[in-house]
């Protein structure tokens, strides 16, 4: 058969080498030929809606919003999108209607069955009910682990990644050097330049899939003057000239906690100012592939200038000074990127005096970093006034997400076009159920009412191993934002049928008893994200609520068994003829002793007992070393090390 091309562009012509892959191994009697052409009739035709004369009216800007069509009858007819994408994520949800699914990236995570597709028919037209819906690089990963996401992304109906700073090294390098596991160490490391070869690929691939490529982030600050951040704890020798472009914090110019991520800089002297903006124009015109520049301060709070000039303005009132002239500079250079600014810490508040000069360049994220146990998505701000703002005595505000509406609202005055939300569902929450059930059924329910909120999507702050026992949750914070009507248990079903097979339901049923065993609510700790990163907020926080708690104890101690119960149904399907089915159930059989371990520490939690809880952590730690290797794409062990660690130390 033939596939056309409109225009022979990289993301079409990938689009068009998926659309021939898949119908091969759904259909090995059907060939295909790909060809620059703009003919309907004989074949598929691959192009943008204005190519087939189609409607528009629905897209505001083609580089956010996304808008499907597609018509195929009998191997004949088009897919057409808002942008190349949105063409690629229409063969997808092409290849999804006639029985495809992609469970978790890479290819044991696809499901293919074999059927005719000469006489299936598909006819879509959706715009995305949110125009931004992705992820960002977190976690301990390598380059292939952020490789496959990326693959990944659009066939979940994702449209954007974000590779924070220049080079991501600090997450990279805690895989590379095996942070944690007992049994590897760093002798393997690559060098920095192959962190560097990883990024731009990364970048390249990207864009490769039509994906929103969104870039830096925290290092905006540092990296122009030559700082470079690397990992936590790591030592650096800052020239006395260099230091004198960070803040007075404390009568002292330096590295705040020694890290360059963490250090603001001396934002009222015009000529760091200039540096710093003037650097980041540079590094877009090296790279005019960017389509979103993220120009953010530093990571960490209590650490704002306190020089005689810098306490004339309030940091936000600095930071739109800042966002204002790097606008100018892009748009004497004739560079259109979006600027992403953030209300993160201190710059929850709004400026006092500043408004930004040119609205149309900015995109504004909000780290929903205030977000607690029990915290749902709603309309409903904060009965609270917005507490007061003092230089360098900030407190995490304590009003959940409710009050960071009203602090979005308090914006509103500066800025009032798009925005979305910098999420952490699957940062290290989805630690709390193991099951993941539960905490699925959550992300579902919040991502069908996002709209509530006002904000235009969400950005998953996650490491790229998320995948232990499923994807059901990363998949599902794609396709519920790209169709919020869709219906939750309907969906599990068919994911866990597409994940598992033939004994796909009593693989969902397990997965309910463990996240019932687990008693996720009781898990959960009331701390906000930047609390368990650095320790340094001072929050409303309370013990994890297993410690001390007998009767959820009790329910825990019963996972074992659940475990053992289920161990002949894992053993039946372990050689499943589908390779899909195959990886799905090998990953329970290691998830069930990593559940039995894991509930042995949190019984000994419940019974107060510390000191066994953290021997059975230890032990649990060089047992999770031992399988690493086979379930490494799945399971980010750092991050439940860090996670896991702060439950039992109460931190």
């Amino acid at each position: 058969m033939r596939i056309g091309i409109v225009k022979d562009t990289e993301t079409l012509r990938y689009a068009a080498e998926e659309l021939a892959k898949y119908l091969k191994m759904m259909d090995r009697e059907i060939d295909s030929t790909i060809e620059v052409s703009a003919k309907c009739g004989d074949g598929i035709v691959l192009g943008l809606l204005s190519d087939f004369g189609l409607p528009c009216d629905d897209v505001d800007d083609d580089m956010i919003d996304d808008v499907i069509d597609a018509d195929i009858d009998s191997l004949s007819g088009y897919f057409a999108g808002s942008n190349e994408r949105s063409v690629l994520m229409g063969i997808y949800n092409y290849f999804k209607s006639a029985g495809c699914y992609w469970v978790r990236p890479g290819e044991e995570g696809e499901y293919v069955p074999q059927k005719s597709m000469k006489k299936h028919a598909f006819r879509m037209r959706k715009k995305a009910d949110y125009p931004f819906r992705g992820e960002c690089i977190e976690g301990a990963v390598s380059f292939e682990h952020v490789r496959d996401t990326i693959l990944w992304l659009p066939k979940v109906n994702m449209n954007l990644f974000m590779i924070e700073q220049i080079v991501p090294y600090n997450y990279m390098s805690r895989w590379y050097k095996h942070a944690v596991n007992t049994l590897l160490d760093d002798r393997d490391e690559p060098p920095y330049e192959k962190y560097c070869e990883y990024a731009l690929e990364w970048e390249k691939l990207t864009k490769k899939c039509g994906l929103q490529l969104h870039v830096m982030g925290h290092g905006a600050l540092n990296e122009p003057f030559g700082v470079r951040h690397m990992i936590s704890g790591q030592h650096y020798d800052i020239p006395e000239e260099t230091k004198k472009v960070f803040a007075l914090v404390g009568g002292k110019r330096e590295l705040f906690h020694s890290s360059p991520f963490f250090t603001q800089m001396c934002m009222s002297q015009d000529w760091i100012r200039e540096h710093i903006v003037n650097w980041l124009a540079d590094y877009l015109e090296e790279k005019p592939y960017i389509d979103f520049l993220h120009f953010w301060l530093a990571d960490y709070n209590n650490n704002h200038c306190e020089c005689e000039d810098c306490v004339m303005k309030t940091p936000s009132d600095w930071y739109v000074v800042m966002l204002n002239e790097l606008d100018a500079v892009l748009t004497a250079r004739g560079n259109n990127a979006k600027i992403v600014f953030i209300m993160y810490v201190d710059t929850l508040w709004p400026p006092i005096v500043e408004r930004l000069n040119n609205p149309r360049r900015f995109i504004l994220t909000t780290a929903a970093t205030t977000r607690v146990a029990g915290d749902t998505y709603s309309e409903r701000r904060s009965d609270e006034p917005l507490p007061a703002w003092t230089r360098n005595q900030y407190c995490s505000p304590k009003g959940g997400f409710a009050q960071v509406l009203s602090f979005t609202d308090a914006w509103k005055c500066t800025f009032d076009g798009p925005k979305f939300l910098f999420e952490y569902f699957l940062y290290t929450k989805h630690f709390e159920d193991p099951g993941y059930m539960e905490f699925s059924r959550d992300v579902a329910r919040d991502m069908k009412n996002l709209y509530r909120t006002g904000f235009d999507g969400v950005m998953s702050d996650q490491t790229q191993r998320s995948y232990f026992p499923t994807g059901l949750p990363a998949a599902m914070v794609g396709e519920f934002e790209f169709d919020r009507t869709i219906e939750t248990e309907p969906f599990i079903d068919a994911y866990m049928q597409a994940s598992f097979g033939a004994d796909w339901r009593a693989a969902k049923a397990y997965l309910d008893d463990v996240t019932n065993a687990f008693s996720p609510r009781a898990l959960a700790q009331n701390t906000d994200v930047t609390a368990q990163d650095t320790g340094a907020v001072d929050v409303n926080s309370k013990k994890a609520g297993i410690i001390g708690n007998e009767a959820i104890g009790k329910r825990i101690a019963t996972v074992p068994a659940l475990v053992d119960a289920f161990v002949p149904t894992v053993e039946k399907n372990r050689n499943a003829a589908d390779k899909c089915h195959r990886e799905s159930w090998k990953i329970l059989t290691y998830h069930g002793e990593y559940c039995k371990r894991l509930s042995a520490i949190y019984v000994s939690l419940s019974k107060n007992d510390i000191d066994g809880a953290k021997a059975l952590f230890d032990g649990m730690i060089d047992y999770l070393s031992v399988i690493e290797p086979e379930i490494h794409p799945y399971f980010d062990l750092v991050l439940f090390a860090q996670r896991t660690r702060q439950i039992i130390e109460e931190k």
